[in-house]
């Protein structure tokens, strides 16, 4: 379903933001349909709305795909999962469940053609989205303006502008118990002793910016479980990643691969890691919201914006400041932003971690929440 053409950017007059009391807001909407790295990034910004309207129904829409990111989070009334492609009679049966739904606010964290149309379809008297999107822009009420590098308090601008407090935060996933019984299941059957300290090593990736050698990952697995003999690494992969992870494991003695779980298992095993490392793709982010102190090769992007996590929450980033950094590619013939992370600069920043969080519970029996398994 298509409103009109495309317009120059700024061919809207820019409407100045009214405040919006939360006390009139029943139902609220949020809209991030992809990926599972910017969804997490959002949730700050979910527990700022929600902090504000704690009486309101929360509903978020994702594309099927991520839906099980937030399958069962308490802070989400109501999870609307859509397909990559809708198509123009799902388009309408969407509008239908989201006029039921009745949000009378809806932030618009994407602001593509289709999510600025399903913003104004729900019928929300208070709509945020962004300036400088042609027509889009045009169909939202309050337009946000981050002044930010940080995507988490980029989404929480879209918070501020309707005059309510942000604060910035780690981001949390939800967690249940099933998917922690689940993963514990899961890692028995791949013999992993109980009280092991889990170190996840994610290698693969979408594009070759962010992909860290595979033989690197390797050689760090060697060198952290040759340190520490209560360590297991668990090499984890994605849809296509199998063959890679599986040689990967094969390579460190003790070392399992972990490939073709869902995703609320994958989160589940990342909450019960001592330490996760990972380039910069979509597991980076749902290990620092599972919990897990987190190790991010950070290449071509800046570590401010696209890991914005405290060290003081056990997050380390390793980035080495590249000439060509930051830049937008996905597919370079330089890649010294990747090659100059040597495996001795990832180790050191390991190593470190895993000293400073060796009471930290990181067996898989244990309650992945700091306290220590029983026995």
């Amino acid at each position: 379903m298509s409103l009109s053409p495309s317009a120059p950017a700024g061919a809207f007059p820019t409407r100045v933001p009214e405040p919006v009391d939360p006390a009139t807001v029943r139902r609220v909407l949020l809209i991030r349909p992809r990926f599972l790295g910017d969804i997490c990034l959002t949730l700050p910004a979910l527990e700022a709305v929600r902090a504000a309207c704690p009486g309101a129904r929360i509903g978020y829409l994702v594309e099927r795909e991520s839906a099980p990111l937030l399958a069962g989070d308490p802070r989400v009334d109501e999870l609307f999962a859509v397909p990559r492609h809708v198509s123009i009679a799902g388009t309408f049966g969407l509008a239908t469940r989201l006029r039921r739904f009745a949000p009378d606010l809806v932030l618009d964290f994407f602001c593509n053609p289709r999510t600025a149309q399903w913003t104004l379809l729900s019928g929300a008297r208070a709509r945020v989205g962004y300036p400088d999107k042609g027509w889009r822009s045009a169909l939202y009420t309050h337009h946000a303006r981050p002044r930010t590098l940080s995507a988490i308090d980029f989404h929480l601008e879209s918070v501020r502008v309707l005059g309510w407090p942000a604060p910035v935060s780690v981001p949390r996933l939800h967690v249940g118990d099933p998917e922690r019984s689940a993963a514990d299941a899961a890692l028995v059957a791949l013999g992993v002793p109980a009280r092991a300290r889990l170190v996840g090593m994610h290698a693969g990736a979408r594009w070759p910016t962010r992909r860290w050698p595979l033989e690197r990952f390797v050689e760090l697995a060697r060198r952290v479980t040759a340190a520490h003999d209560d360590v297991v690494v668990l090499f984890t992969g994605g849809p296509g990643e199998e063959s890679e992870t599986t040689r990967a494991a094969s390579l460190v003695t003790g070392a399992h691969a972990v490939t073709g779980w869902p995703v609320g298992r994958f989160v589940a095993l990342q909450s019960r890691c001592a330490a996760f490392v990972c380039g910069d793709t979509g597991p980076l982010h749902t290990a620092v919201a599972a919990g897990a102190p987190t190790l991010g090769l950070i290449s071509r992007n800046r570590p401010a914006m696209f890991f914005p996590y405290p060290e003081s929450a056990g997050h380390a980033a390793y980035y080495a400041r590249a000439e060509c950094s930051p830049c937008h590619r996905d597919v370079c013939d330089d890649l010294r932003c990747l090659t100059r992370l040597d495996v001795d600069g990832a180790y050191r920043l390991l190593s470190a971690m895993l000293v400073r969080g060796a009471g930290r519970a990181g067996a898989p029996r244990g309650h992945g929440d700091g306290t220590p398994a029983a026995g």
